[in-house]
């Protein structure tokens, strides 16, 4: 798979995650400095929703970026993925594995680009104002780091589908070079 193959994948990805960057960037339901204990219990389980649709629908976002015909459509790619699955299920393990520490960097990193460019603040207005909040969100350092994070995850993503890619496509090969190959009775 080319570079510039791999790269329309990312961006369908990108663009097929847009509500997961929408949730992102809602600090009141990422984040409990900025919102409140039951926003963050919202929030966090449509996280997790929005990345296993993500992983999910990877493939048929991929397929609308880089198809192959006959094999690795939009309206087909879901299929082939669970014949990878199937077929193939220690190189999908390796491939959602690959998701798993991309995405683990990810977090990493934003952990670290938090700690450098922090979000949050303490409120000095709360030591004499009770009804003040306890923190002050930095947005556009807030906005940074989610935009971060989201890069990389959807890059994570993207991995995940260009390797079910290459492996369906792989899977299609051995098929249709059995039927081609001519064999002669003698």
């Amino acid at each position: 798979m080319s570079l510039v193959t791999f790269l329309r994948g990312w961006a369908a990805v990108a663009v097929g995650c847009l509500p997961l960057f929408a949730l992102m960037l809602t600090p009141q339901l990422m984040r409990s400095r900025a919102g409140s204990e039951s926003l963050l219990m919202i929030g966090m389980p449509l996280l997790l929703a929005l990345l296993v649709a993500a992983i999910v629908f990877a493939p048929a976002m991929n397929a609308m970026a880089a198809p192959v015909a006959g094999r690795w459509e939009p309206r087909s790619a879901l299929k082939s993925a669970r014949e990878v699955w199937r077929r193939r299920t220690g190189q999908a393990w390796l491939a959602l594995g690959a998701l798993v520490l991309v995405y683990g960097a990810g977090q990493a990193i934003g952990y670290a680009l938090g700690d450098a460019v922090p979000y949050v603040h303490d409120n000095p207005a709360s030591a004499t104002d009770p009804a003040a909040p306890l923190w002050i969100i930095d947005y556009p350092a807030y906005a940074l780091q989610a935009l971060v994070l989201y890069a990389i995850t959807t890059l994570a993503i993207a991995i995940y589908a260009a390797r079910l890619r290459a492996l369906a496509v792989g899977l299609a090969r051995p098929a249709a070079e059995a039927v081609s190959r001519p064999t002669f009775a003698g």
